[in-house]
């Protein structure tokens, strides 16, 4: 996707409703599978990231993807937001419920170097997020901030899901890497074709 293009969103009732209900079903079903649960904030902590590696998955695509259709533009826009505003709710009920609201608790059970690692994240994900929707401009720095953004979240995801964390949170997470690799790979190779189209002129 065109990282630098400053025209305004136009989104439509199509475009917003398959991420919008994704969102809604993705994160209530989180929310509503943990009641069950002994340890409820523990539980949604869990499974609220679950639902946003899903929401995630469509975002990271989208922006790996060649082209730059105003149907494209949204979708990631759309999933960029909804699964930042899942992630906070993950990340809420990690801080509040998890750590029960203590930076001590915090740095102790997440290590100082993963704690910042999480906070860069955080921050970073929220940044692009306003600047999409609020900055939108050609600038060599925002491009080079998108990209590094979603390079950072991406890699995030699928090293934790992947590696790092034990479960079904894998299978959303190798779909996810899969999914992110097929798009490059379409991607690269709409570039390919590109070059070699050009160079036969």
């Amino acid at each position: 996707m065109n990282t630098s293009d400053s025209a305004p969103y136009r989104i439509t009732l199509a475009d917003f409703t398959i991420p919008f209900v994704s969102f809604g079903l993705l994160l209530g079903a989180a929310l509503m599978a943990a009641e069950p649960k002994m340890d409820l904030g523990m539980a949604r902590t869990v499974y609220t990231i679950w639902a946003t590696a899903a929401l995630v998955t469509p975002a990271l695509c989208t922006f790996a993807l060649p082209g730059n259709s105003d149907r494209l533009r949204n979708t990631w826009i759309l999933f960029w937001t909804f699964s930042l505003i899942a992630y906070l709710v993950h990340a809420g009920y990690a801080f509040f419920s998890v750590y029960e609201g203590s930076t001590k608790q915090f740095l102790e059970g997440q290590g100082t170097a993963p704690a910042v690692v999480n906070v860069i994240f955080t921050l970073w994900w929220i940044l692009d997020v306003l600047l999409a929707w609020f900055y939108r401009s050609g600038a060599r720095w925002l491009r080079h901030e998108r990209v590094g953004a979603h390079i950072f979240v991406g890699l995030t995801f699928m090293v934790s899901t992947v590696f790092l964390k034990h479960g079904f949170i894998n299978v959303i997470g190798i779909s996810l890497t899969v999914s992110v690799i097929v798009c490059l790979m379409v991607r690269f190779d709409a570039r390919r074709r590109l070059s070699q189209a050009t160079a036969a002129q």
